[in-house]
């Protein structure tokens, strides 16, 4: 039943996607578009607290109404009111890896079966899932080649969407958000409504959707269990090696410097020698 139940979601993401770029002028809807594991859940979810419209999760049937549709798609120049979020791809593949471990190792995780599957193609049947540095290295090489819930890799997305001179595009990056969720989060939704936000509106999202009220954690506090495992930007830097900083930078380093990550190609020999 999950398994139908998933093709069936695919299916109407898929309708939602055709749906958006031929009819989405007349609901209208508002997009949330990323990378997997950018954050895209939470801006999502604020936008919509803002906007007082729903926010559609895994949803059975097509949506038919004013909706705030979070999505990993590719770029598609039809779509309108989008807000496109990235984050630092370093962190991306840290939280990935995590989030498949976590599955990993809890057999009633409704992708247990699929994280053990995944996880043992790429290293086999015999690796340690409590030394995340010494997987990293493989893990990154094949989310490259086979990227995890997305048809391009984390470079290939963030290459065909970032283009700051699409003035129908807000960016805005997770960094920027956690920073200053305030300031960013007005910064979106007034570009996507076309019009001001009130500033209780604003306070209140960020408020509601905080880690803290989320978790019952503060920000940079980890749970290895839970889906928001740490929320810190620049936790990449606990756990990269020396080989790992290597195959990303071999891979997407290039945009690491596109987006302002990285001046140059520096930071990998600043990376600590694999212990």
């Amino acid at each position: 039943m999950s398994r139908l139940r998933n093709i069936v979601i695919a299916v109407s993401h898929r309708v939602n996607h055709a749906i958006g770029a031929r009819w989405g002028e007349r609901f209208p809807f508002y997009y949330v578009s990323e990378y997997p594991k950018s954050g895209g859940t939470w801006l999502s979810k604020m936008i919509g607290d803002v906007l007082q419209i729903p926010v559609p999760q895994r949803s059975l049937f097509p949506i038919g109404c004013t909706a705030v549709l979070h999505n990993h798609w590719g770029y598609d120049a039809r779509l309108r009111r989008v807000a496109y979020l990235y984050r630092d791809g370093r962190d991306v593949v840290v939280s990935s890896l995590f989030h498949l471990l976590r599955h990993y190792r809890d057999p009633k995780a409704p992708a247990h079966h699929e994280s053990v599957a995944h996880l043992r193609r790429v290293f086999g049947r015999t690796f340690d899932p409590d030394d995340p540095r010494s997987l990293l290295p493989r893990f990154i090489a094949d989310s490259f080649r086979h990227p995890l819930g997305n048809r391009l890799n984390w470079g290939d997305h963030i290459r065909a969407w970032h283009d700051p001179s699409r003035a129908h595009i807000v960016y805005v990056s997770y960094e920027q958000l956690r920073e200053d969720p305030h300031a960013h989060l007005r910064r979106v939704v007034e570009h996507i409504a076309g019009r001001p936000i009130e500033d209780w509106k604003i306070d209140m999202a960020v408020e509601k959707f905080s880690i803290e009220r989320q978790t019952g954690r503060k920000q940079g506090q980890e749970d290895r269990s839970h889906f928001i495992r740490k929320g810190m930007p620049g936790d990449w830097v606990n756990h990269f090696s020396r080989e790992s900083a290597q195959v990303f930078h071999d891979l997407a380093g290039d945009v690491l410097i596109q987006l302002g990550y990285e001046p140059d190609a520096s930071w990998v020999e600043r990376v600590g020698a694999d212990s």
